[in-house]
């Protein structure tokens, strides 16, 4: 099939909030060059004790450690603000070709090779944001992954035109699933279901997902599996 959603005027792409995504994207950015700063600090103390022949002490490196672990983890919130302020922006609205995107993203992403994949994609084109597609399946693939057991999930995609000048993407995979409670609230910026001590993202995945979606004027809905077990992401995208 090759539906082609592009170029109808009569559906228009909802306009991002650009005032404060402007400020979100400013002050990100700028914070960012600070961190990174913080980042390195830690080698540059342990360089400069080095040039002096001073050792450093046990406590005193644990605490370098700790500086540098809190920096990166403040890095990955800055990162995902940022790309959080771009969505339906600074980016040309065109018409694209989801199982384009689709195959782009999975080679950027470099897949571990356990990974299976099913993809039964349109071949049509809508009209949005090439990086806002992008990340719709990034984070997908990415949580397929991330939380999977193994690392090894087998994950099927798919992806079609809907009534009402829409487009439907699922991404289905047999990883842990997220509990029916709790399905809202992973969609909230910043927030996970599990301690950043064993996972160090920034909890912003769903919500730049959720995001996505309200831009294109359509939703994010988390669909009950038959097996029990895995989760189904569904997004449907009001694009041209």
């Amino acid at each position: 099939m090759n539906a082609d959603l592009s170029f109808d005027p009569s559906i228009p792409v909802v306009e991002a909030e650009s005032e404060t995504d402007e400020l979100i994207y400013r002050i990100s950015h700028d914070l960012r060059a600070s961190v990174r700063a913080l980042q390195e600090l830690p080698n540059w103390v342990v360089e400069d004790l080095d040039a002096s022949s001073i050792a450093v002490p046990k406590p005193t490196s644990r605490h370098l450690e700790l500086i540098s672990s809190h920096a990166c983890r403040l890095d990955l919130m800055l990162t995902g603000l940022l790309e959080y302020s771009r969505i339906g922006r600074m980016q040309a609205i065109q018409a694209i070709r989801p199982r384009d995107v689709l195959e782009d993203v999975i080679e950027d992403l470099g897949l571990p090779e356990q990974v299976r994949l099913s993809i039964r994609m349109d071949n049509g084109r809508v009209q949005m944001g090439d990086a806002d597609l992008a990340r719709v399946f990034s984070v997908l693939l990415i949580n397929a992954v991330r939380f999977h057991p193994e690392n090894a999930p087998k994950i099927e995609i798919g992806g079609g035109p809907a009534t009402g000048r829409k487009w439907v993407i699922t991404v289905t995979d047999d990883g842990p699933g997220i509990p029916p409670d709790q399905r809202e609230f992973v969609q909230r910026p910043m927030t996970k279901l599990v301690s950043r001590d064993v996972d160090p993202g920034a909890g912003m995945g769903l919500a730049i997902l959720r995001k996505i979606a309200a831009t294109y004027g359509g939703s994010v809905e988390f669909e009950d599996i038959k097996s029990g077990q895995g989760t189904c992401v569904r997004v449907t995208l009001a694009v041209n």
